[in-house]
């Protein structure tokens, strides 16, 4: 589960009126665990939950011992050690391998803590926040597990752990951590006591734009919309551009090709993918997506097809250089076979997954790095 949809679920549980428990947070993953740093499970005063920690193994664990927290009131980091085989005696029998520390937080009175409002401002806003967490402190420092800080793109900053006299040092990790888009653990030291803080960075969800609205474009943009993405769709036919086609899209815009340049923003972008199925049309937008920062760019249709346009688009004065055509991926998809509808669209939500976590989309029994990076 993507972390912005993980967050957008728990935001809206939080919202509904069911009156939660606890939220747990993996502040550290080491070695082979199922999530990663900044996966989050709330739980909820019926015991039911919202969104994950593992694969399904910690779940029911951290919801019996979230009762103890709440009830004590004050937030408590949880260790699992599957690099030995302590855990069997404790009947989780995990067998993953790796460390996992989660740091669990009543919430108090149902109330939404204040650094998830921040969060929910964020992803409306489409823009990242980094958020720091106190996870351990030693020694004659004064600073309460769950004490945070966080700073968005405008260099706003809010919370109380701006009160720390390692503010300065924090926030500055904190930018680094805005800027990379990679969670850290930091620890900060001195004679008088050591600070462990988790920053985590917190992305909006990709946004995908689909220039046609076609029978094959309707799959791609339920399935991206499952992952949490940010879907518009756009088309100059008023029978296919049209909302009761596309229910699950953030937005559904009627456009010509030749006005897309001026009526559609391409800010934020995170890919987009032509699919028309009319050569002059997709040729205009490919142009204009040539010419934009958009970092993925996905022609449907065979090679040569895709070639030609850029050809012309030569002739026409456009340059095409490697930053550009780096960005091109035509035919669209992964090879996996795809034929109908909705396989293609795995195909390219796929594609577009790899592209954007920067790996090759490859088979992973081939991949001799590990699957995970050593940083979230």
């Amino acid at each position: 589960m993507s972390q912005s949809k993980e967050l957008q679920d728990i935001l809206s549980a939080l919202k509904d009126g069911t009156k939660p428990r606890a939220l747990a947070t993996v502040i550290e993953a080491r070695g082979s665990t199922y999530r990663r740093a900044g996966a989050r499970l709330l739980i909820l005063e019926d015991g039911s939950m919202v969104g994950g920690i593992s694969g399904g193994c910690l779940e029911a664990d951290i919801c019996a011992r979230s009762e103890d927290i709440a009830a004590a009131g004050r937030p408590a980091i949880v260790t699992y050690d599957h690099t030995s085989d302590a855990d069997l005696v404790f009947g989780l029998a995990l067998g993953c391998n790796g460390v996992i520390r989660i740091l669990v937080e009543p919430l108090l009175q149902g109330e939404i803590p204040a650094y998830l409002q921040a969060v929910e401002n964020s992803l409306g806003s489409r823009r990242p926040l980094a958020v720091a967490v106190v996870v351990g402190c030693g020694g004659d420092l004064r600073h309460r597990s769950g004490e945070r800080l966080w700073i968005g793109a405008d260099n706003a900053i809010g919370g109380e752990l701006g009160q720390s006299p390692y503010a300065e040092r924090i926030v500055d990790d904190a930018r680094m951590v805005l800027s990379s888009g990679r969670s850290e653990l930091k620890t900060y030291g001195s004679g008088s006591g050591e600070l462990e803080i988790f920053v985590e960075a917190i992305r909006p969800p990709l946004a995908l734009i689909i220039f046609g609205a076609g029978h094959d474009a309707i799959p791609l943009a339920d399935l991206a919309k499952r992952l949490g993405w940010d879907v518009t769709v756009v088309d100059g036919r008023p029978a296919y551009a049209a909302r009761e086609r596309f229910p699950m899209a953030d937005a559904v815009r009627l456009c010509r090709a030749d006005a897309v340049a001026n009526e559609i923003s391409l800010e934020g972008a995170g890919a987009a993918v032509v699919m028309n199925h009319n050569y002059h049309h997709d040729r205009a937008i490919l142009a204009h997506l040539l010419h934009s920062p958009v970092p993925y760019i996905g022609m449907l249709g065979p090679r040569k097809r895709t070639q030609k346009m850029l050809e012309e688009l030569a002739q026409d004065g456009l340059s095409l250089d490697e930053a550009r055509l780096g960005r091109l991926h035509g035919p669209v998809g992964l090879d996996i076979g795809a034929e109908t509808p909705e396989q293609v669209a795995l195909s390219i939500i796929a594609e577009i997954l790899a592209v954007s976590s920067d790996r090759s989309g490859a088979p992973l029994k081939y991949r001799e790095a590990p699957i995970h990076d050593s940083r979230a």
